[in-house]
């Protein structure tokens, strides 16, 4: 989405935004249980291999692991990343939804898959699967499923739904930074000027400038009569991002 109210791909996932991308899987949860397994083995080699970046390697392995037992749940989790992130989309799809049937409690599979249907364009599907994640008791951050719920439901546009997730994550840990950023751009597009202030403050208490946080900054203190913080984000956004899309909205706005 190409707009001059721009927002970063925050990482969905244990680190997405909003690319909703493949995210970097967990070890699986019983793997000293069934470290001597064949299935687990090749899991286990496809998952390092999948982290490494060699998805045609990973692929391989996992398939190897699925044959050794086709009803292994992270064989089948892991082979949908590395489809996915080959953009083989409907392999991946199909993994998915193989391996939430066979173990329908996992929550970093139910977060992983919503980001994959919320990719592509299942909104419904995707909000469910974030929702199960977020509530489920095993989850360690659950703010990150709630997140993700926010980011997708800008896509739909939803901005009430999103606001409403980012709320949620930000009652969990108020100090996440990519919900404190989009609460900021939410207040802005409201034009509630002084909450997204104070959004895009805590967002930077937490986290370092990008681009898109100092160009908001700058229309945000315009909007407010701070002409002086108004040039200091200018400033900053020109010397550090010179090539970002962002400072060439600044130039062209400044030269009108």
């Amino acid at each position: 989405m190409k707009s001059a109210s721009k927002k970063p791909g925050w990482l969905l996932c244990s680190v997405l935004v909003l690319t909703l991308g493949a995210c970097a899987p967990s070890p699986p949860r019983k793997a000293a249980e069934q470290a001597e397994s064949p299935a687990q083995a090749y899991t286990n080699l496809g998952l390092a291999y999948l982290q490494q970046g060699n998805r045609k390697l990973a692929i391989e392995k996992l398939q190897r692991a699925l044959e050794a037992n086709p009803d292994f749940p992270a064989a089948h989790h892991y082979i949908a990343e590395a489809y996915q992130q080959s953009g083989q989309m409907d392999k991946a799809e199909q993994h998915y939804q193989r391996a939430v049937k066979l173990d329908p409690g996992d929550p970093m599979l139910q977060n992983n898959f919503g980001a994959f249907l919320c990719g592509r364009g299942n909104y419904d599907g995707a909000e469910k699967q974030f929702l199960s994640a977020a509530k489920n008791p095993r989850y360690e951050t659950p703010e990150l499923a709630y997140e993700n719920a926010g980011l997708c439901a800008q896509r739909v546009p939803d901005v009430q739904k999103a606001e409403q997730y980012f709320r949620a994550a930000l009652d969990i840990n108020a100090k996440l930074p990519g919900s404190l950023y989009q609460m900021a751009v939410l207040n802005y597009d409201k034009k509630n000027y002084l909450p997204a202030r104070a959004y895009l403050q805590r967002y930077l208490a937490v986290a370092p400038h990008t681009p898109q946080s100092l160009w908001l900054g700058v229309r945000i203190e315009r909007e407010l009569g701070d002409s002086a913080t108004a040039a200091d984000y200018a400033k900053q956004l020109k010397n550090n991002f010179p090539a970002a899309e962002e400072t060439r909205l600044l130039l062209e706005m400044e030269r009108k």
